[in-house]
């Protein structure tokens, strides 16, 4: 495994490179960092395929935008330059925000993607509709309307040896211990301006007026049409399954899709279960091979 960096612009994003192969992208969520995929990008190198992580926006100094774009729109135009840079054609992993990117890029280019893996979290399209049925989940996503207020989030999250951090790991993920994975996350989101820079994923999400948040609304009432796979933990503290009653849709999915519920595990999926999820991850890979050559 090595260090590369993927570019967009002036903004240069960290990430973890390893194999030979058809290109995976993987995506990482909050309170995250790239360097946790390293089990996954090991077990995907070693089937075959060239596996990279890179950092999201603003999660290095490097990649941090002057102008403050933190919309998805932005989000979802870096995996697409990342893309053309591996060859035009890659296969995609995302977990938590990873996986909204996801969803969205699929919808907006599925000729990009040969397949998809979305991690933790339920088909977006539907989100919305599925929040008045399930109000378990306005509860669990409390800390979204928290993260609206200036400067009191990042105090919280980061005191003390960012104990707030720690909060949410163990809340979304119980009965676990995360021990390195969580040191590693502390480390990321301790460089300078990147708590900030996550925090603003979600105050940009609820920008409704802004011009970049208007052009990815048509996106969510698009079909799927890239062979997706969908891993949710059943015990996951931050997106509840229930929504799954509420979100999938067999149509929504042109392509085809695949639901896999992890039992024993929480929103961390791919770290409590490493083994038992990427069997599943190089399993859909090796059913959609395409031509995605570097």
């Amino acid at each position: 495994m090595k260090q590369v960096e993927l570019v967009n612009g002036d903004l240069r994003f960290p990430a973890l490179m390893a194999g030979e192969g058809e290109p995976v992208i993987l995506l990482h969520g909050f309170p995250d960092t790239h360097e946790n995929w390293a089990v996954q990008i090991n077990a995907i190198a070693k089937a075959g395929y060239t596996a990279i992580a890179p950092a999201l926006r603003g999660y290095a100094p490097g990649c941090q935008p002057g102008n403050g774009d933190y919309s998805l729109y932005a989000a979802v135009d870096d995996l697409m330059v990342f893309a053309a840079q591996l060859g035009g054609r890659v296969h995609l992993v995302g977990h938590d925000w990873g996986a909204v990117v996801g969803y969205l890029a699929c919808a907006q280019a599925p000729d990009t993607f040969c397949s998809f893996s979305a991690l933790a979290i339920p088909p977006v399209r539907r989100i919305p509709q599925a929040l008045l049925k399930v109000p378990e989940q306005v509860r669990l996503s409390g800390y979204m309307q928290f993260f609206q207020l200036p400067l009191v989030p990042e105090a919280w999250l980061g005191k003390g040896d960012l104990n707030g951090v720690e909060t949410l790991w163990r809340r979304w993920s119980p009965q676990w211990e995360p021990e390195i994975y969580l040191d590693n996350a502390k480390f990321t989101l301790a460089q300078p301006g990147v708590l900030s820079g996550a925090l603003s994923w979600y105050r940009s999400l609820f920008r409704l007026w802004t011009r970049e948040n208007r052009k990815t609304l048509p996106w969510l009432s698009r079909d799927i049409a890239t062979p997706t796979q969908i891993l949710i933990g059943e015990n996951d503290g931050c997106m509840s399954p229930k929504l799954l009653e509420h979100t999938l849709v067999d149509s929504d999915f042109s392509a085809g899709m695949e639901l896999l519920r992890i039992q024993n595990a929480g929103h961390f999926l791919h770290l409590e279960k490493p083994d038992e999820v990427n069997g599943h991850l190089i399993r859909h890979l090796k059913a959609t091979e395409c031509e995605c050559a570097l």
